[in-house]
Order: structure tokens, then C-alpha cells, then sequence
């Protein structure tokens, strides 16, 4: 495990982790690969909360996560008219933001190597997330994938607002989620 977190870190140093495929329940809207340096400068590695990941808030407007991340971003509300997906290219790999009617209402992850503040990640076995978590972290069956997949939930304490999802295939985390509810609830993302 140790060895496949170092390697995680050293992708996002090298930044080997460069292009970005469209989010499973998105749309045709989404930038397609990271932004590179001209200074050569590698970008500190980002951490997820229920809040926030790197210069992302959840609860931002559009406008304000351009400005956070240094580009015009615009969704193109193909399938669902209020909702759809951003990946801004100054972000990972891995890491889609669903805007709700324009602003920021959550952030997925789909590759291993971004990780929580407390070190959660896509690959970590179900049983470290737990081990994390402590009794901030219930499971529950998987919609699609239960009885045997699960959904860790984790709440955040004092906030019945904001929490994270990490789906598991029972044994280890395939993907998470982190954001305000309803939208860090939805099962098929804006579909």
C-alpha cells in the first residue's frame, strides 16, 4: 500500500497524470486536459473535504471557480438542464465538479492519487476508510452493486449539510464523492 501511495504522489508531481477522460454522467462540456507550467513549477498536491478540494468551495459560483482555477468554465446542460460536470484543466486527472443551477455543488474523484485530508483514496481498502473514519463513517449497500458493494458514508461533525461517499466494491474504494447534499447523494451523478 505504501508503495502504491508514493507512486500515486509521484504521478501527480510529474504530473504524468495529464489527461482527463469525460465523467461517466456527464455531459460533452468538459475540458479534456490538465494545464501545464510554463515555469515548470509542479502544482501542490490537493486534498478533499466535504467542503472543499484545493481552491474549490463547494458553494461557489461558476464564476467564482473560474476565477479560482484561471479559465472560463462553462457546462453545456445536454442532459440535464440545471446540472452537468466541469473538469477545469488546471485540476487532476481523476477530479469532476457537478455545478447545480451554476454553482458548485460537489466534486468526484474517479482515479487513485487525490486524496482526503485524512488520506482516503480511489484503491484504499474499505477497512482503512473505516479505520479513519472512526463512528463518522456508516455502510450501507451499494444501489447497483449491494448487498456485497457499499457506500461509506462520512459524515461531518456538526454539519448535516456536507459529507463524503466513498463506493466500494466491498473490499476497496472505486470512487468518492464530497459535497453539499442532495446533490453528493445522487447515485448517477446528473443523469
Amino acid at each position: 500500500m505504501r508503495t502504491y501511495m508514493l507512486l500515486a504522489g509521484l504521478c501527480l508531481l510529474a504530473g504524468a497524470c495529464g489527461r482527463s477522460e469525460p465523467h461517466p454522467g456527464g455531459g460533452a462540456g468538459k475540458a479534456t486536459d490538465t494545464a501545464s507550467s510554463d515555469s515548470g513549477a509542479q502544482p501542490a498536491a490537493l486534498t478533499v473535504d466535504a467542503r472543499a478540494v484545493g481552491p474549490v468551495r463547494i458553494g461557489m459560483t461558476l464564476r467564482e471557480l473560474g476565477a479560482a482555477v484561471g479559465e472560463t468554465l462553462q457546462p453545456k446542460y445536454e442532459i440535464n438542464e440545471t446540472c452537468d460536470y466541469v473538469e477545469p484543466k488546471a485540476l487532476p486527472k481523476g477530479l469532476s465538479i457537478m455545478i447545480v443551477e451554476d454553482s458548485v455543488a460537489r466534486v468526484d474523484i474517479d482515479e487513485p492519487g487525490i486524496l482526503t485530508t485524512e488520506g482516503a483514496g480511489v484503491g484504499d481498502l474499505e477497512s482503512r476508510v473505516l479505520a479513519l473514519y472512526g463512528t463518522r463513517a456508516q455502510v450501507q449497500p451499494h444501489k447497483y452493486t449491494g448487498p456485497t458493494g457499499h457506500y461509506v458514508i462520512v459524515e461531518t461533525p456538526g454539519d448535516t449539510l456536507h459529507r463524503i461517499v466513498f463506493e466500494t466494491d466491498g473490499q476497496k474504494v472505486e470512487r468518492y464523492r464530497a459535497g453539499r447534499r442532495p446533490a453528493v447523494d445522487f447515485v448517477e451523478g446528473c443523469a
